[in-house]
């Protein structure tokens, strides 16, 4: 009989890992946070899949990619509420030089699902177009991190509107997606990424 593969464990473990929590998620406890799903992601390449750190080409991965959720058995999505998805990089122009990070990627807001389990993340709001990644040269490996998020209450919201893609518009190095999201009062659902750098 095969072991069931700890699938949380293994999200969390890749996080802190590569301190996602710490540049990221700054407002997410490290010990209370569990994933409510998994968040799939294929760009229009064969082979060319999201996988919680891997290594991806700047080049396969300019075209706005397909995104799906899976929701746990014990966590069904709520079809009278709206999601938000998300593509942000913490090392913006560079791991050690935060000067523009975050730096927006991509921002759908208003998703909807029709099934409870889950489904492809369109449909939405494009509150910020998708960006592929372009670290400058000799900056290293950026993380590009993705992460869904459910909306309050019934129904698609009025976000607020992200300024510039740079510091997610706030205008302070270091700040992004945890400070709008906590403004907007999302709720973290999922999260996945993966590392690219200059070619």
């Amino acid at each position: 009989m095969h072991k069931a593969i700890n699938i949380t464990g293994t999200v969390l473990e890749s996080l802190k890992k590569h301190d996602i929590f710490k540049d990221v998620l700054l407002s997410t406890g490290v010990d209370t946070f569990k994933p409510a799903g998994t968040l799939a992601i294929e760009y229009p390449v064969p082979d060319v899949t999201v996988a919680m750190g891997n290594k991806l080409t700047t080049g396969t991965t300019q075209e706005k990619p397909k995104v799906f959720y899976a929701a746990d058995q014990a966590h069904p999505l709520d079809l009278t509420a709206s999601y938000t998805l998300v593509m942000t990089d913490p090392d913006a122009p560079s791991r050690t030089d935060h000067k523009w990070s975050e730096y927006c990627h991509y921002v759908e807001t208003g998703v909807k699902f029709k099934d409870p389990s889950g489904g492809f993340v369109e449909g939405g709001h494009i509150l910020q177009p998708y960006l592929g990644p372009g670290p400058p040269e000799g900056t290293g490996f950026h993380r590009y991190v993705w992460l869904l998020y459910q909306e309050p209450g019934a129904g698609p919201k009025q976000l607020s509107a992200i300024g510039d893609r740079p510091n997610w518009g706030f205008g302070q190095p270091g700040v992004g997606v945890d400070k709008w999201a906590n403004l907007n009062s999302l709720k973290l659902l999922a999260v996945n990424f993966f590392f690219a750098e200059h070619e």
